[in-house]
Parts: structure tokens; C-alpha cells; sequence
């Protein structure tokens, strides 16, 4: 069994930057005269996986050129076996769906290997914010989501999504609270996977690519664009007010328990 790379990516946790690192790397070590592909598979019109990959053909019309490298495909007409993989990156729509859409179709000796890169959660609210607030985001549905609220009222809001990772996983509605149970089996998700913070990207890339593949990706040094925010809020936690600490520390209960017994 081969192992394929499975990059489970929660929005404004480094995916571009492990999204490049990745194609970097297939494009340093695929074979003369194979073509690199980078391929967004829609569902529902909507972005759900990115496939980074290889083939020795040109693809078939059903693939939706972008540029030279990107292109799209509607996940009814991926057939993943004209294809060799080098990773599979779940966009956060496809977090609910991926083992029924994906899996099935990959080839019987390929074994996924899941990792997932945990952001700390008031980095994670400050960046997601500036994100959405700021032209970057206009081609995301999920653009200017927050309106004219400031930070401060984002942080003291239920726009605030705590839980996030949880919710996705298990398919949890904003409206049902999450308990000690639910947490309890997303660690037994977790558990399963290769977990790493912001801190740690390039080594845990390394390990699992070493893993994976076998090969040494640590002397591969070109430079990888990360797409880091503009202009993004740079309001340390220590300045906020008491009530709007209490209130987004209770938001992101969940978040924090899960990124303090992964990354600490």
C-alpha cells in the first residue's frame, strides 16, 4: 500500500503556504515528462477538494483549464484512476463529505494519511477577520461576511464561530451546543492523523513526505508564496476588556482544548 498526503485544511490555518510547499515539491521530484497539475474538484458549484497531481497525458475536456497548471473539474466526472496523486487537500466544505465523495474512488493500494495544522484560535479570529473584511477574500462566498462590525463587536458576537473544527467534522449545526462527548470523538479523529501547529509546518511537511514518499524534501528551498492578509487587525489579546475576554474565551472553549492538547 502507498500512502497519499491528505491535507484536511481549516480556512486561515497556512493552506496556501502547505498547498504550494506541496506542489513545489511534486514538481521537484515527478518524473521527466510528466505534467504537474493543480485541480479543483466542484461540488455544487462550490471548491470542495484540490487534487495535486501528475499524468503522463494531457487531460480530457471534462477539465476546465485555468492557466498552464490549474485547472477544475465537477466531482462527477473526476476519475482519479487517469490520474497519479501527490495530494489530496479537503477544502472546509468538503470536510462533511470527503470519505463518501473522495475515498471510494481512490485506487485500492493507496492508503490516505491525514494530516491537519492547528492555528492558535485568537491568531486564527484576528486573521479569518482580516480576511474577509479585506479584497482578498472577493472571490470567497464568504466575503465581507462579517459587515461593518468592528473586531472588537465580531469578538463579543455570535458570528464568532467556536467549535469550528468539531462542528465540521461531525457535521454539528451552529445552533446545538457541543459537548464533552462530541470533543471526545473528534480526539479519537485526531488521533488518527498527523497534528501540527503554525510553528512546525515545514519539519511535519518533511516528516510527511518522508513517510509518505520517502524522499527527502528538506533541502528543497525555493521560495513558496504563503498569501498572507493585508492589512490584518494586530489587537493583542492582553488589550481587549474583561467582558470581551470572557466572552471570546467562552466562544472558543472547544477550539482551545483541542489546539492545547495537540500542540502543547
Amino acid at each position: 500500500m502507498r500512502k497519499l498526503p491528505v491535507f484536511l485544511h481549516i480556512p486561515k490555518n497556512a493552506g496556501t503556504y502547505i498547498n504550494n510547499r506541496a506542489f513545489t515539491i511534486m514538481q521537484e521530484t515527478a518524473a521527466e515528462g510528466q505534467n504537474c497539475y493543480h485541480i479543483d474538484v466542484l461540488k455544487e458549484g462550490r471548491i470542495a477538494y484540490r487534487l495535486l497531481c501528475t499524468s503522463n497525458e494531457e487531460l480530457d475536456n471534462d477539465y476546465i483549464p485555468l492557466n498552464k497548471i490549474c485547472y477544475s473539474v465537477n466531482l462527477e466526472e473526476l476519475r482519479l484512476d487517469e490520474l497519479n496523486l501527490f495530494m489530496l487537500r479537503i477544502s472546509d466544505i468538503g470536510f462533511k463529505y470527503y470519505k463518501k465523495d473522495i475515498y471510494p474512488l481512490l485506487p485500492k493500494n493507496v492508503e490516505p494519511y491525514e494530516f491537519l495544522c492547528l492555528r492558535e484560535p485568537y491568531e486564527r479570529a484576528k486573521s479569518l477577520y482580516s480576511y474577509l473584511k479585506s479584497i482578498q477574500s472577493i472571490n470567497e462566498s464568504t466575503h465581507f461576511k462579517y459587515g461593518n462590525k468592528s473586531f472588537i463587536e465580531l469578538l463579543n458576537s455570535s458570528s464568532l464561530e467556536g467549535g469550528w473544527l468539531i462542528r465540521s467534522l461531525l457535521n454539528i449545526p451552529n445552533e446545538v451546543n457541543i459537548r464533552q462527548w462530541h470533543f471526545d470523538r473528534v480526539c479519537k479523529i485526531l488521533n488518527n492523523m498527523t497534528v501540527f501547529n503554525m510553528d512546525t509546518i515545514t519539519p511535519s511537511l518533511n516528516k510527511i513526505f518522508k513517510v509518505c514518499y520517502g524522499i527527502n524534501t528538506s533541502n528543497i528551498n525555493r521560495k513558496v508564496y504563503d498569501n498572507k492578509t493585508i492589512d490584518k487587525v494586530d489587537t493583542p489579546f492582553d488589550s481587549l476588556d474583561e467582558k470581551t475576554k470572557k466572552v471570546f474565551l467562552n466562544q472558543v472553549y472547544w477550539d482551545y482544548k483541542i489546539y492545547n492538547k495537540y500542540t502543547k
